[in-house]
């Protein structure tokens, strides 16, 4: 089930998670382990008190049929939150510290309301699990005290009401003049162009990758192709998989890189003839887009490879890539225009302006991949890198054989998030030329 953007409520409930009942972490649109579940808006923990919160926003709920029986709806959620009080325990969490909650900054759809007396009553009666709903009231009531632990407190920047209250406050940067909205939050997870079918992704990757708003004069790295070359090579010539075990062999520049030291420091009694090697390829634009297109063409070959030498789990096409150093960038880019944007977005300003100045700068907050994922209709997604974002690329069509659909992401860190919207934008704008 397609999960939406997090939304300024949400951004709310994590607040006071966070500042109220003292979370240290907190997450958006989290997954059940059964996928026919809907997500759950928010979860918070709490290390402190070894306390556990999951938050629930009824509205999806009356996305269940229209012409559902409504004791089928008490059970199917009494279900849900059984469920979530069994995964709370399976992480270890006591009874009295799993809190499953439902926050209504909204009154839920009337056959929902009628249902959410009966399944709170159910859950304790018969399973001892106190299900507490959060009323309009109680929201408007828990916002100042979640405003006023904030201000008193470290700020989370990566809080989108957070930021929307600094900015208020005047106590963040923000030149533009308007606390971000909305549409700002869904574009922090969307790119601003859609491709029609899957068979739109290799074309796609090769103008994305031929911008001139990407680093492209190293050509780009792959693990996912590095590994398939070795694991197609080992297994031999396969059936169905001939042209792509062709073109894996002949696309790309092998590079030798020795594996570097963790502390930068090399072992004296380290034999340097004897340190491994290890045999990266460089690609092309043009190599990563015939090299999709072969994947999408024999994907269920490769599935079944893959199950036959247990390469178990989700697949995905990885392709790493970068845009310029913000020193770089400025000079095709307004820097007025590159500061608004990183400050936009919550940036801070000592480390943008070292950026501007140094030539030789921390790379990582510029380096970022490209991911093509094949999964089930309905099934779990992979999810973004710990520190970073993920962007889709909407897909009308996603679907690529029966029963397995695609989708295209673009992963990046955060540091500099308004720099890498604004480039994205514009990248997006080329494709249309």
């Amino acid at each position: 089930m397609s999960r939406p953007t997090p939304s300024m409520e949400m951004f709310l409930v994590g607040a006071y998670l966070q500042f109220v009942e003292g979370c240290d972490s907190v997450t958006y649109n989290a997954e059940l382990p059964n996928p026919k579940q809907y997500w759950i808006e928010v979860v918070g923990r709490s290390e402190a008190t070894q306390s556990i919160f999951y938050v629930d926003f009824p509205e999806k709920f009356n996305w269940y049929p229209a012409d559902m029986r409504p004791d089928t709806l008490v059970k199917k959620l009494v279900a849900r939150y059984v469920e979530l009080w069994e995964e709370g325990r399976a992480l270890d969490y006591e009874p009295a510290r799993i809190h499953c909650q439902l926050w209504m900054p909204r009154a839920p759809a009337p056959r929902v309301a009628d249902a959410l007396p009966r399944v709170r009553q159910r859950l304790k009666e018969e399973h001892g699990i106190d299900l507490e709903a959060v009323e309009q009231a109680e929201v408007a009531r828990r916002v100042p005290a979640a405003v006023e632990r904030a201000l008193k407190s470290d700020f989370d920047y990566d809080n989108l009401f957070i930021r929307a209250l600094l900015i208020g406050q005047g106590r963040l940067d923000y030149q533009v003049g308007a606390p971000m909205d909305q549409e700002r939050i869904e574009a922090m997870y969307r790119f601003p162009r859609a491709l029609r079918s899957a068979a739109d992704a290799p074309a796609f990757i090769y103008r994305f990758l031929e911008s001139h708003e990407v680093v492209d004069w190293l050509d780009f790295y792959s693990p996912t192709f590095d590994d398939m070359a070795a694991w197609l090579r080992e297994a031999g010539p396969r059936s169905g998989l001939r042209e792509l075990q062709r073109a894996l062999a002949q696309r790309g520049e092998v590079v030798d890189e020795h594996e570097p030291y963790l502390d930068g420091e090399e072992d004296e009694d380290e034999d340097e003839d004897e340190m491994p090697v290890y045999r990266t390829r460089r690609y092309s634009a043009d190599d990563l887009a015939e090299l999709t297109r072969l994947v999408l063409a024999n994907i269920r070959a490769i599935q079944a490879e893959a199950t036959r030498q247990q390469w178990y789990g989700a697949f995905q096409v990885e392709i790493d890539f970068m845009l310029p150093f913000l020193w770089r960038a400025q000079e095709r880019i307004d820097p007025s225009l590159i500061e608004r944007e990183v400050l936009r977005y919550g940036g801070d300003r000592d480390q943008m302006l070292s950026h501007f100045a140094n030539q030789y700068p921390d790379k990582r907050p510029y380096r970022a991949i490209l991911r093509l994922e094949f999964y089930e209709p309905g099934g779990e997604r992979v999810r973004p890198y710990p520190g970073g974002k993920s962007m889709e690329v909407r897909i009308q069509d996603p679907a690529v054989a029966d029963d397995l659909e695609v989708a295209l992401t673009i992963n990046y860190p955060d540091d500099f998030t308004g720099y890498f919207l604004l480039v994205m934008s514009r990248i997006a704008a080329s494709l249309d030329r």
